[in-house]
């Protein structure tokens, strides 16, 4: 089952150089592709931000994810990243290695980070996902190290 999840998740994750800015955005067509995705979710999905400064919390359901991310993002113009790698964890879980690369509205220079989804899965379906803006910390939390 793994590596059916490993697949699933990397169906769902945007590609890379994706600005998330515009893809979370309300004119965007957001609405229509939460509609396509939800069926690869659990009802009771939930979603938490493991960020040291600000963060997108927790919540449950692909709406309270959107307007989190939304919310998020309003102070940068541009936020892509790119997908380093999936990491089959074990049976359930699925760590995205992934680069973000952010530019704040205020500024012109882009800001590179290293980190990490965690993602948890059941019976085929998305149940959690895990954000950790710093790596090793996601890494930790998944029982691996760098």
């Amino acid at each position: 089952m793994s590596q059916e999840n490993v697949e699933i998740v990397k169906g769902l994750a945007p590609p890379s150089g994706t600005d998330l800015t515009r893809l979370f955005s309300d004119d965007a067509g957001a609405s229509d592709r939460l509609a396509a995705i939800r069926p690869l979710f659990d009802a009771a999905f939930e979603f938490e931000s493991h960020s040291i400064g600000g963060d997108l919390g927790r919540g449950n359901g692909l709406e309270e994810l959107a307007a989190a991310w939304r919310d998020w993002m309003t102070p940068f113009e541009t936020w892509w990243t790119e997908i380093e790698g999936f990491v089959d964890v074990d049976d359930d879980r699925v760590l995205v290695l992934i680069r973000d690369h952010v530019r704040p509205r205020e500024g012109e220079s882009e800001i590179e980070s290293l980190g990490c989804n965690l993602w948890t899965l059941r019976d085929g379906k998305v149940v959690r996902i895990d954000f950790y803006p710093v790596r090793s910390e996601g890494l930790k939390a998944a029982g691996l190290s760098e």
